[in-house]
């Protein structure tokens, strides 16, 4: 939180401008008899006093100059305490409001997020952004996400659930399964996450595809192409194919486009996220 602070000209000591002449109804100061300091050695010399006259001889401008400056030193300071005050620190009432907005929710492990998945949560409507077409989803345990090596990773994650789908994307050219995948930790899912890529690459196993009839049977003759990644104690992961069935080779940027937005942007991005933000009270009451 912003803070505003006194501008600097406003010295606790401000200099004065030029002095205003008295009221005329305390007249001049009354003249005294006293030696002047000044008077010649042999005495001569006349005593140097300034008259009502010589003070009425100030300039207007002068005074009318100094009365303005004090004014705008008042004025600036008085903006400044403005400033102050209406701009509180953590204590006052805005740092108050900020800390009413509710915080965050814990996803490090499945002991302090034991809510499940559901088909509900993970793919809510027939389409998902950007485009991509719902063909069936698909809950239950984590045995049919993976083949090999990839099984034997997960079981050591503490995998106790997988929600699936298969879909199409908007220009029919890949079909997709993406899901999600329900760890015991935070710590075992980055560990899941780093071991799959070594059980991949050595081909010791894969994620597989979720055949729903139509285009996805390609899934069964296809090369492929998977992503996965990991938030929380969640994995969310991604096969690719071609609709036509020719192969992918890795490289094609439209396939990668393709398992950023289902895993990167969807999956963790949305969903994940929003396990992670709950609803304001303020929020949930403009819903009603």
């Amino acid at each position: 939180m912003s803070r505003g602070f006194p501008s600097p000209w406003c010295s606790p000591h401000p200099r004065p401008g030029p002095v205003a002449p008295l009221p005329g109804q305390w007249g001049p100061p009354p003249e005294q008899d006293l030696p002047d300091p000044r008077r010649s050695a042999n005495g001569s010399g006349r005593r140097n006093r300034r008259t009502t006259a010589d003070m009425k001889r100030t300039p207007l401008w002068m005074t009318v100059v100094g009365v303005l400056a004090v004014a705008v030193l008042a004025g600036v300071c008085a903006a400044g305490g403005y400033i102050m005050f209406t701009h509180p620190g953590p204590t006052g009432s805005a740092g108050t409001a900020a800390s009413a907005q509710p915080k965050p929710r814990d996803i490090s492990s499945r002991a302090v997020d034991a809510a499940p998945l559901t088909e509900a949560e993970v793919f809510p409507k027939p389409t998902v952004p950007p485009g991509y077409q719902l063909l069936k989803t698909q809950a239950g345990d984590c045995a049919p996400a993976a083949v090999g090596e990839p099984t034997k990773v997960l079981a050591t994650a503490g995998c106790t659930q997988l929600v699936r789908a298969t879909l199409v994307s908007a220009d029919k050219v890949f079909v997709v399964t993406a899901g999600l995948l329900n760890l015991a930790t935070q710590a075992g899912a980055q560990q899941a996450n780093d071991a799959l890529g070594t059980a991949v690459g050595a081909q010791k196993g894969r994620f597989t595809g979720f055949d729903a009839g139509g285009p996805s049977t390609v899934f069964a003759k296809a090369a492929t192409q998977l992503g996965w990644d990991a938030r929380g104690h969640f994995l969310g992961y991604c096969v690719v194919a071609r609709v036509d069935g020719k192969p992918l080779d890795g490289t094609d940027p439209a396939a990668k486009k393709v398992i950023d937005d289902l895993v990167e942007k969807y999956l963790l991005g949305t969903v994940v996220q929003a396990r992670t933000t709950p609803v304001s009270p303020s929020a949930r009451a403009s819903h009603k």
